[in-house]
């Protein structure tokens, strides 16, 4: 019985973290999923915690010309009007984009795989769907074959950053523990942090964005 109460007990001060997936420019198109639409879903969770892909300096420093236009233009706008704190997590300024090739084939090649990518986003439309299983298996294959179209070096430098990121969600979370978190990422980030972020089950309790 006492086991029972304890083990109750520290499930219930886990972390309740949720991941959300962002679509980078495409937010700022003609799609439901628009910025707008992700402010207002950002609003309604009213997250303790929003974790988002900025840097801290950056952040701190005020200076968002830089940030992708969801965190410039949705998460930060958010922050400024409620009570929802900001940790940012991002250990450098580049995003999924920045690691594919300049030139040859294998750019071509991660060109293709992006506008199939977009196409399927455009369809999904709705955060519902793109945080969807669904949309999960459509777009896993389309990141790993995007990945395997990069070189060795650049596949090594987005395992590297994915792992700091979860480095520093981790730390946010241990500052403040038992709290609502949201962690607002690219989409193609989605299947690489997942899977880290379920190895600290101890500490985290991941649901979908919309148990949170």
């Amino acid at each position: 019985m006492e086991w029972a109460e304890d083990n109750a007990m520290s499930h219930s001060s886990r972390t309740r973290l949720a991941l959300l997936a962002t679509l980078s420019d495409l937010h700022d198109e003609s799609v439901s999923y628009d910025l707008a639409s992700l402010r207002s879903l950002v609003t309604s969770l009213d997250p303790d915690l929003l974790c988002a892909e900025i840097t801290r300096a950056m952040w701190e420093g005020g200076d968002l010309s830089h940030a992708a236009v969801e965190v410039r233009k949705a998460l930060a706008p958010v922050v400024a009007a409620t009570d929802v704190v900001l940790v940012p997590i991002a250990p450098d300024n580049n995003r999924y984009v920045d690691f594919a090739p300049e030139r040859g084939w294998r750019r071509s090649a991660v060109r293709a795989i992006d506008r199939l990518l977009q196409w399927g986003q455009r369809r999904a439309d709705t955060p519902e769907a793109i945080n969807g299983r669904m949309f999960e298996a459509f777009c896993h294959p389309l990141c790993y074959l995007t990945e395997q179209s990069w070189t060795a070096e650049q596949r090594q430098a987005w395992r590297e950053q994915n792992d700091q990121i979860v480095e520093n969600i981790i730390e946010g979370v241990r500052r403040d523990n038992g709290r609502r978190v949201l962690v607002a990422v690219q989409c193609q980030r989605i299947h690489e942090l997942e899977p880290l972020l379920k190895a600290y089950a101890d500490e985290l309790e991941i649901v979908d964005y919309w148990n949170l």
